[in-house]
């Protein structure tokens, strides 16, 4: 485990791992949404990026636009799959607190039915080393390199949705957008894969 971690700093600090010529479908460094100008556009989710930086994984989810003092409720979400499902939720709302809430999985089951998250997500105290910070028109989660489970799969996905809270157990009531929605065929990587392919060398996204 040791010597997967600093491998993929390694290469993080080096930049010496080659690029891939690939489709947005099949780069696992970005999610293309589809714009859809029938939702808010704080809602409304147009990209995720994933990158490697020492120590640690950073996501940024970035929207059509960006709310102050929208409805409440709303949440940006992150699923990462690593044995089992967790979710990451941050406020949409920029006035809002910025505590990430985690839940995680109660199977080892790939696929969270989201509408269905009374049932399969159950709120955990979330370890140290995770943030998040505002970006322009989104926000962005950053996780350290060390939590995850190298012999496992590693995916993701992001949300934007109205959930409630309140309990100790997630319960989402409407899935505003969903950045990987009509991905063909979703690529499952072993972790230090995907973790490889983020070192390499990014076109530029933005």
């Amino acid at each position: 485990m040791i010597k997967l971690v600093i491998l993929v700093i390694f290469f993080t600090l080096t930049d010496i791992v080659p690029t891939f010529a690939m489709s947005n479908e099949d780069d696992p460094r970005l999610l293309a949404s589809y714009m859809d100008k029938s939702l808010s556009s704080e809602l409304d989710i147009l990209r995720v990026t994933a990158q490697t930086l020492p120590g640690k994984l950073v996501f940024q989810i970035k929207t059509r636009g960006e709310s102050v003092d929208g409805e409440t409720g709303n949440y940006f979400l992150l699923q990462i799959t690593n044995d089992k499902p967790y979710l990451f939720l941050v406020p949409v709302n920029k006035t809002s607190k910025d505590n990430i809430l985690m839940y995680e999985g109660i199977s080892q089951s790939e696929y969270i039915a989201l509408a269905e998250s009374v049932n399969t997500l159950k709120k955990v105290v979330l370890p140290p080393g995770f943030g998040t910070q505002r970006i322009h028109h989104g926000i962005e989660f950053s996780l350290p390199i060390d939590w995850i489970d190298f012999s496992s799969n590693l995916s993701y996905d992001a949300y934007t949705a109205h959930a409630d809270t309140q309990e100790s157990v997630l319960k989402i009531t409407e899935i505003h957008d969903q950045a990987g929605k009509g991905r063909k065929n979703k690529k499952q990587y072993s972790a230090i894969t995907l973790l490889n392919k983020l070192c390499a060398t990014r076109r530029k996204m933005d």
